[in-house]
């Protein structure tokens, strides 16, 4: 607590963006991986082929259409809040270079105030403090970082079996009609 403390507003900005994004990263955890082991054992094909049952003009093109339509509400309900990840990925590093700009100038402002004797100390405590905020910014960030791709990488994984899925879906249906994409 005496670092937080020490830290001032900028630590506790940072620490409460480090609570609340570890919170985000572990609800989409345990909810994306919950949803690939699903799609590892039943796929989309079922829901791919609700999606075309009661449509008229079944084009093709139109069937493509309302695959890629379902695809992409899939995809995006799975990114959710992954984004707010790589936002603090990319904040907080900038909201430690405030608190070391912070830092800096109340330790510059303390020593001016002393007149002509400068106590080094003075200066220490605010470089200190600068210092420190940088770190803590770099310790939201790395994280955050990483957690950010290591969710991504299970999105793209559910993406490729969705998109697999759907090329299946249109074989199925069309059979000779619609040549199997390349991957």
């Amino acid at each position: 607590m005496e670092l937080l403390a020490k830290s001032g507003f900028i630590g506790y900005v940072l620490l409460l963006l480090s609570i609340t994004t570890f919170a985000v990263f572990l609800e989409r955890v345990f909810v994306l991986n919950r949803f690939y082991k699903q799609v590892k054992k039943q796929g989309f094909k079922k829901e791919l082929m609700q999606t075309i049952k009661d449509i008229e003009n079944k084009t093709p093109e139109v069937i493509e259409n309302l695959l890629s339509l379902k695809g992409a509400k899939i995809i995006a309900e799975c990114e959710r809040r992954v984004s707010f990840i790589k936002l603090a990925s990319s904040i907080a590093p900038l909201l430690g270079l405030l608190g070391t700009v912070i830092g800096m100038i109340e330790a510059f402002h303390n020593v001016a105030g002393s007149g002509y004797s400068v106590n080094p100390a003075q200066l220490a405590d605010g470089i200190w403090t600068a210092l420190l905020t940088t770190a803590e910014g770099l310790c939201v960030a790395i994280p955050a970082y990483f957690g950010y791709f290591y969710l991504t990488g299970i999105i793209d994984k559910i993406e490729l079996a969705l998109k697999e899925d759907m090329e299946e879906v249109l074989i199925e249906v069309y059979g000779d009609r619609v040549q199997k994409k390349e991957r």
